[in-house]
């Protein structure tokens, strides 16, 4: 008898998660298509009902924090990838973003411990993503992490191999004039004036207080 109910339990249990399964497959393709067509919104109630089902669901929190990023919602979009560096605590890109997060909201401290994260998991699996990606992956990989100099080393490197391809000489370009610090105040700025427009919109205020 005992033995029955156990049986019975494990056959609603695995009907309960196939289920689970197919509703999460629905709502991803909901989300892409509401991505494609511009409804970001949209895409991320989906993403919000994806994760009721699945609280550890890394598509739906990286998907979720895109989103938030693109709709300029930079604190949803904080809260999103430090959630992705407790779920997958050996993807650098995670600890990157967050620590970028940081630094645009104006968070130096706490931005400089996330970037110093990044920099230490990239260092464990750097020898791994050099046996499945190519030198300009690696470029961009490095430039992510801070380290500027061996990003324009790899791709010089690449250029004497390749002293054809003008692919390469195109991208040391845009490596040469990118700068970190430009890079944050011009999404400071954008940040800014989203808030200033949604106040002015609501006709609560005009002015914007910020504080650095």
């Amino acid at each position: 008898m005992r033995q029955t109910i156990c049986i019975s339990l494990i056959l609603i249990l695995f009907s309960c998660n196939s289920d689970n399964e197919k509703e999460i497959a629905e709502l991803f393709k909901q989300v892409n298509d509401n991505r494609i067509s511009g409804k970001k919104y949209d895409a991320i109630k989906d993403c919000e009902k994806i994760i009721s089902l699945d609280n550890s669901n890394i598509d739906a929190y990286r998907v979720m924090s895109e989103l938030s990023f693109e709709t300029l919602d930079f604190q949803k979009s904080l809260e999103l990838n430090k959630k992705l560096t407790e779920l997958k605590p050996d993807a650098y890109q995670y600890f990157y973003k967050t620590g970028l997060l940081l630094e645009i909201l104006d968070k130096k401290k706490e931005s400089e411990l996330y970037y110093k994260n990044a920099r230490e998991v990239f260092s464990k699996k750097e020898q791994e993503y050099w046996l499945k990606t190519d030198t300009l992956s690696m470029a961009s990989m490095f430039m992510e992490i801070g380290d500027s100099l061996k990003s324009k080393e790899l791709l010089e490197l690449a250029i004497k191999r390749k002293p054809t391809d003008s692919m390469y000489f195109n991208v040391l370009k845009e490596f040469n004039n990118y700068s970190h610090i430009q890079n944050i105040n011009q999404l400071k700025k954008i940040m800014m004036e989203s808030k200033y427009a949604e106040t002015y919109n609501n006709g609560t205020s005009k002015i914007i207080k910020v504080e650095n």
